[in-house]
């Protein structure tokens, strides 16, 4: 047994509720799969509608992971059942509908799926009994409260009997887990794993198999680099290549299938806004190339952690996460159960090299690199050669952009993420972005033109040329998209041809020298402030005239009184009188 499992297993076993730190790839997952399998083996049969253990997950991938693992103990149709509970691709009535056939002793899931399955959801009723439940597991713990579901972790932990086992999982705790435990957990056992440098004797976060480097360059070089690390690294087979957001990688997916200095390489992308089928099948196509396949996986923090994605010997890590703790579990995807592993960071020049500084704080020892642009591992090249095999790259890269409209649009979408990704870092003190230079940002991502957004309208833009060309004339190498924008085109041209001349040039911009332009403001403010005025003016006026008119009727009642005082009309006509004045 690995160091976890040989004090995570008897614990459980002995009835206690524990709570688990340990590095990534160190055996985690048995801690726990083999502790419920004995448990509920010993345990007598449970009912259909009955079960005896939950494990819950952050992600449908990692959901899947855990059950092929019990897949493995659990071929014996005498042993326990078990059924995996994601959503996506099954709605909850197919998820009761299969629960009742299966009658499964063991769920593993996603927490959203598992609440409506346990508690019920509209119409559909809970047909779940878990007063038998034996042991409740939350694996990547800190995870699940990170991604906003303790709410609904409280209404399952509140919907299970109090009387079970319970464990927490993780290669990082944070502050929130005391929540879970003080709600979730009777007096558990803490297990701390810790890895020490054999040399130094430091304390670090990451197996001792595993070697971290950072190399530091320009942001309009990163994808040279990377390249570069690919074609160098003739041993790597399967690489994972981390990008800040969604739409990063959908972009890059797109411009690095078509760079012929990849050819030969199967590239996917793995991100949390593709549905469930379609992540299903790209992240079952990944592990399951043959080990003599170079491959390279794009992907978002979504396969950071928990996924035991075998052969996997190299983490590139494009951009820092925004948050520092997914650090170690990105470079946890390599170098698992006692394998050998490299991961390296990319960083920009200036500000963000102090993220070095702040892992070792962290206990994650982090080497620096040399920038190396050669084939050749042992030659460093001059900064000349490094300079002209970029620009041809970038070159390449937006004559792709060229060739289909929708990558510009996906370029522009990537920049946009990536900007405001970079505005919302937790360590927002080491990146900050008046450090950072768009222009190059920009540069590098291939883009024709900058977008039009809040945080680059006081921002000083250098080394970024805008491409000249004619957006009218841009085309989608789709033929249906092209026919829709064409449509488009036309409809919002005759829309401005039929306008009347006085809305349009109450719509128009003042032309001409600055000054006329300042003159138009003055004039306009003017306009606006006699306006006010003559407002002000007709209010007063018409107050002015009701207190005329009150004036004129008080007199006239005056006169009637003195009439009917020396009986010149009598009391009846001055009532009468009196009413129509009113």
């Amino acid at each position: 047994m690995t160091p976890v499992q040989a004090s995570a297993i008897p614990l459980f076993m002995k009835n206690k509720d524990v709570v688990i730190e340990a590095v990534t790839g160190s055996g985690k997952t048995l801690s726990f799969v083999i502790p419920i399998i004995e448990k509920l083996t010993r345990k007598k049969r449970l009912a259909k509608n009955e079960i005896g253990a939950i494990v819950i997950t952050p992600t449908r991938e990692l959901a899947q992971q855990i059950s092929s693992v019990f897949s493995i103990f659990l071929k014996d149709p005498s042993l326990p059942k078990h059924a995996l509970i994601i959503g996506g691709t099954t709605t909850l009535h197919d998820d009761i509908a299969e629960f009742k056939e299966l009658g499964p002793d063991i769920l593993i899931g996603t927490p959203g799926r598992l609440r409506d399955l346990l508690i019920g959801k509209g119409s559909e009723k809970s047909v779940v009994n878990t007063k038998e439940l034996e042991i409740l597991v939350l694996d990547e713990a800190d995870r699940l409260l990170d991604m906003g579901f303790s709410q609904t972790l409280d209404n399952i932990i509140t919907h299970l009997p109090k009387q079970r086992r319970t464990g927490l999982f993780s290669a990082t705790m944070t502050d929130s887990i005391s929540e879970i435990v003080r709600v979730g957990l009777r007096n558990p056992v803490k297990v701390v794993v810790k890895v020490e440098d054999i040399i130094s004797k430091d304390e670090q976060r990451t197996p001792l198999t595993l070697d971290i480097g950072c190399i530091v360059c320009e942001p309009h070089q990163k994808l040279a680099q990377l390249i570069r690390i690919i074609n160098r690294e003739k041993t790597t087979k399967k690489c994972i290549v981390y990008y800040a957001t969604c739409a990063c990688v959908d972009y890059f997916y797109k411009i690095l299938t078509k760079l012929s200095q990849l050819k030969g390489i199967s590239i996917h992308s793995l991100h949390g806004k593709m549905d469930t089928k379609r992540r299903t099948a790209t992240y079952q196509s990944f592990i399951n190339l043959p080990t003599t396949s170079k491959a390279l996986l794009l992907c978002t923090d979504v396969a950071a952690r928990g996924l035991d994605m075998p052969d996997v010997d190299f983490i590139i890590q494009m951009d820092p996460p925004q948050d520092p703790k997914v650090f170690s579990h990105r470079c946890g995807r390599t170098a698992r159960a006692g394998k050998k592993g490299k991961a390296i960071l990319l960083l920009v020049k200036g500000r963000e090299e102090v993220y070095v500084d702040f892992l070792k704080i962290r206990k994650i020892p982090v080497r620096l690199l040399s920038y190396i642009l050669s084939d050749n591992s042992n030659t460093i090249v001059t900064q000349d050669t490094i300079d002209e095999e970029n620009d041809s790259l970038l070159k390449q890269v937006q004559d792709i952009v060229l060739a289909d409209r929708d990558l510009h649009d996906k370029g522009t979408k990537a920049f946009v993420s990536y900007v405001r990704f970079y505005t919302k870092h937790d360590a927002s003190y080491i990146f900050r972005l008046k450090d950072l230079d768009l222009g190059k940002v920009a540069k590098g991502y291939g883009l024709l033109r900058l977008p039009k957004m809040p945080e680059l309208k006081d921002y000083k833009i250098n080394d970024f040329e805008e491409n000249s060309v004619n957006m009218d004339e841009y085309k989608y190498a789709d033929k249906s998209r092209e026919k829709k924008r064409r449509q488009k085109l036309i409809e919002e041209k005759l829309r401005y041809a039929t306008q009347s001349d006085k809305i349009h040039k109450r719509r128009q911009l003042p032309k001409g020298s600055w000054s006329a332009k300042k003159l138009a403001k003055q004039r306009k403010a003017e306009r606006k402030f006699k306006k006010a005025k003559k407002k002000e003016f007709l209010k007063k006026r018409n107050a002015d005239d009701m207190i005329d008119d009150e004036w004129k009727e008080l007199q006239k009642e005056e006169r009637l009184a003195k009439k009917l005082k020396k009986g010149k009309i009598k009391k009846e006509e001055f009532e009468k009188r009196n009413n129509e004045l009113d």
